[in-house]
């Protein structure tokens, strides 16, 4: 059998299946993030303007927090928006893990970290679950630190960290990275 024939009906399958992988997908649906876990973390006084300081979940949600106040969403604001209490703008927020989903309740950022007795924010070791509202992404989060607001000379400085779930690449993702590996193959053996 000619070796460029052979090439070549490996290849037909893998593109019917390509095809058919993004045929099944839904053409927008609500995606949970499952993927390995990471921490993002902003140093107390660390430049919020610069992206590593900036947890660039997509290309629509940059969290991130000045040197005081609540994070906010710097692809979208240019800080935290105390006064509309929007902030990070185009996500929402619950308490629990995206196992519970349906049963969870979504608020705005402020109104989901409330206050504890001592002035700040009640935010620490709460499993949570964050929603990107344009995405249409659900995430879970859980905060490890929040310091306060202030000066160089106190505590605080707007640092804080949380290890949240990342993204899994989609089945029909797979397929296309193997369909393309397969045409490399075939392109090469030419």
């Amino acid at each position: 059998m000619n070796r460029s024939f052979q090439n070549l009906a490996l290849t037909l399958p893998l593109a019917f299946l390509l095809a058919f992988a993004f045929a099944a997908q839904p053409a927008s649906a609500a995606t949970v993030w499952t993927g390995p876990s990471i921490v993002f973390t902003k140093a107390p006084f660390a430049d919020f303007n610069l992206p590593e300081n900036q947890d660039r979940i997509t290309d629509a949600v940059w969290l991130t927090r000045g040197n005081s106040q609540g994070l906010y969403n710097a692809a979208q604001e240019a800080s935290y928006n105390q006064l509309f209490s929007t902030a990070p703008e185009d996500t929402q927020w619950a308490t629990g893990t995206t196992a519970d989903l349906p049963n969870l309740t979504f608020t705005t950022w402020r109104t989901w970290a409330g206050t504890n007795t001592g002035g700040g924010l009640d935010v620490v070791n709460r499993p949570s679950v964050v929603h990107l509202i344009s995405d249409d992404v659900f995430i879970d989060i859980e905060f490890l630190s929040w310091s306060a607001g202030g000066t160089a000379g106190g505590q605080g400085g707007g640092g804080f960290s949380y290890v949240r779930s990342t993204n899994v690449p989609e089945p029909a993702t797979l397929v296309l990275m193997f369909a393309s590996l397969a045409a490399y193959g075939f392109r090469r053996r030419r």
